[in-house]
């Protein structure tokens, strides 16, 4: 199969051409003006490399954290590549999925690729801004090997606070098993954010969401991980849950080598506007509220995950902070693929590598998106739905 494009964001640059596509992989490019015919045109239409998005709960009314079945899983998938996310870290919290996510990890889906699971806790100590802190459970060296058991060789990262009691125990433990681990939902200062680095978390879980921040006489944990060349931090470029002048000062102090753009979306990412039933009914999000301009908050007004894809993150940092999509590629797939794949066969559009890649429109929006050459989601032909049980069941009104 060959495809052209007037915009390719190759490895070594931008281009007009043709890339062609066999057994999976990208075996040649030929420049524009080559004697070429390709079977798909995209014309004007940018191709990028596939997004890896390494921390998402769900969306689509498909929920990751809570009980699901592979049914869903796979729907869910479907939904996924619609915005050109290409390969994935299933994202839950604690044991709960991860015998049923194992058995998707690195097959071929009808959609996004699971790469690995991902779960966020449940070892955490704070909630976020106008929150209401109803406690976490303690870590607990049981539950952690049940996790690792459950998980299999799937299971590729977990996050912990490193200031709560026995929680820098359970951090060796998950790096000695060959997990990445991250600091998140944490109350922890500079010193004790260094003392879970020191233990080997090496991953900022959504930099300075749920995280103490940069002050003058402590720079937390947020400082912690800018400053510590071992830390490889995600980034939420909703300009919703960091504010684009933060996101500024990160790419400016931070190793861009060392940056990944993750959406965190949650159940509720790309549901209709509106008020919905929340699942826990003693805490704050009880009720669920998508504004117009997509913050998922609890009546308290606290941010609940994010509704916003990477496709719109990668739009944040091209149009406003003005970031060259060449640069942007390392954030949404090289530097993913470094920190938890294999770089010889994915993470950028270069012969040898799998295909891997999305076509998107000037207003950053999916057209086709492939994974290992097989086309798993078509604009032209796809219609994607959301899941219209949960929609029945929560959506108030």
């Amino acid at each position: 199969m060959i495809i052209h494009s007037k915009r390719i964001y190759m490895a070594d640059g931008l281009k007009a051409g043709y890339l062609k596509i066999e057994d999976r992989k990208i075996v040649d490019f030929y420049p524009e003006g080559t004697d070429v015919v390709a079977d798909i045109d995209y014309g004007n239409n940018r191709i990028i490399p596939g997004i890896f998005d390494t921390h998402n709960h769900g969306g689509f009314g498909y929920d990751m954290i809570r009980q699901t079945t592979k049914k869903d899983v796979k729907a869910f998938l479907k939904a996924e590549a619609s915005l050109g996310v290409v390969n994935m870290f299933a994202t839950t919290s604690g044991p709960v999925n991860l015998d049923i996510l194992k058995d998707e990890v690195g097959i071929d889906q009808d959609g996004t690729r699971i790469l690995g699971i991902h779960s966020e806790g449940p070892w955490g100590s704070r909630v976020g801004e106008k929150g209401i802190n109803l406690g976490y459970p303690k870590p607990d060296m049981e539950v952690a090997k049940q996790m690792v058991e459950a998980g299999g060789d799937g299971f590729k990262l977990v996050d912990v606070a490193p200031e709560v009691e026995g929680a820098l125990d359970v951090i060796k433990y998950f790096v000695s098993q060959g997990l990445n681990v991250g600091l998140y939902h944490t109350n922890a200062n500079f010193e004790e954010a260094n003392k879970g680095i020191d233990a080997g978390a090496s991953v900022a879980t959504h930099l300075g969401n749920v995280m103490t921040g940069l002050h003058h006489r402590d720079v937390g944990t947020l400082g912690a991980c800018i400053l510590r060349d071992e830390v490889d931090c995600e980034m939420i470029c909703d300009g919703l849950h960091i504010s684009l002048p933060m996101i500024e000062i990160y790419l400016r102090a931070k190793n861009h080598d060392q940056l990944m753009m993750v959406s965190d979306n949650v159940v509720y990412a790309n549901l209709p506007v509106g008020r919905y039933v929340g699942f826990d009914k003693k805490s704050d999000r009880a009720f669920i509220n998508i504004s117009e301009d997509g913050f998922v908050l609890s009546d308290t007004g606290r941010l609940s995950g994010s509704s916003k894809p990477v496709l719109y993150g990668i739009m944040n940092l091209v149009e406003k902070l003005h970031v060259p999509m060449e640069e942007c590629c390392k954030f949404f797939c090289y530097n993913p693929v470094r920190k938890y794949s294999d770089p010889s066969k994915k993470g950028a559009l270069a012969r040898g590598k799998d295909a891997d890649l999305v076509v998107i429109s000037d207003d950053y929006k999916a057209i086709a998106t492939y994974s290992e050459g097989r086309i798993v989601y078509d604009a032209n032909k796809d219609v994607i739905v959301c899941k219209d049980s949960f929609l029945k069941e929560h959506k108030i009104g």
